[in-house]
């Protein structure tokens, strides 16, 4: 397990152990990649933080990817759209809901991946399998927590999803506050089937290993 205090020191650690990992085959792509990778936020972390090496602008396309119902066409999809306009109802809202009713519930789950049949019926529009697979909030010892879940993930700009995540942490923070619910930050805890990184990017993680 990856656990740290600030966006840039995750990143870089998680960066330099999938560099480390196996060699494999993506798409007639090299790449490197490591299984069942759990990274651990505490509730206290830093996400202003910016390392060098990121790429901010890809930084910001995929926090928008998570809060945005905007379809991205160079990505393929939206993580948004799956949160909050998902064809049975809006799982944010229903998050919320839930938890103001039942603080203690254990099933505040947002769930984005669903049947590639059905979702060729329901959602044309999106082209790509969600990478993005489930989304938990926990509150426990008035703090929100919030466990992710990604089948597969780029750890070079995984900066991104983590960033993303850690906004929809806080709007739903907020979201709770106004309607009276006491509870703060808590931590973020993300669980990656299959993390890896392409060949293209081997040279700049490279630098990163620790």
């Amino acid at each position: 397990m990856i656990i740290g205090n600030s966006l840039v020191d995750v990143w870089t650690h998680y960066v330099s152990y999938v560099y480390n990992g196996t060699m494999g085959i993506d798409d007639d792509q090299q790449i490197r990649e490591q299984f069942g990778v759990t990274i651990s936020f505490t509730a206290d972390a830093d996400f202003k933080a910016v390392h060098p090496a990121m790429d901010m602008a890809r930084q910001a396309q995929y926090v928008k990817k998570v809060l945005s119902t905007e379809i991205d066409q160079e990505l393929g999809g939206s993580y948004g759209y799956r949160i909050f306009v998902n064809p049975y109802g809006n799982q944010f809202k229903a998050a919320v809901e839930r938890l103001i009713k039942r603080p203690e519930s254990k099933s505040v789950i947002i769930n984005l991946l669903h049947p590639l049949d059905w979702e060729r019926k329901m959602q044309p529009s999106l082209t790509r399998m969600a990478c993005l697979t489930q989304i938990q909030a926990l509150i426990r010892g008035g703090q929100l927590h919030f466990f992710a879940q990604f089948r597969s993930q780029n750890a070079w700009h995984s900066h991104g999803n983590f960033k993303g995540l850690y906004e929809l942490q806080g709007l739903m923070l907020s979201s709770l506050k106004d309607n009276g619910l006491k509870v703060k930050q808590g931590g973020l805890t993300i669980t990656i089937t299959a993390a890896h990184l392409y060949e293209a990017d081997f040279n700049k993680a490279m630098r990163l290993v620790k």
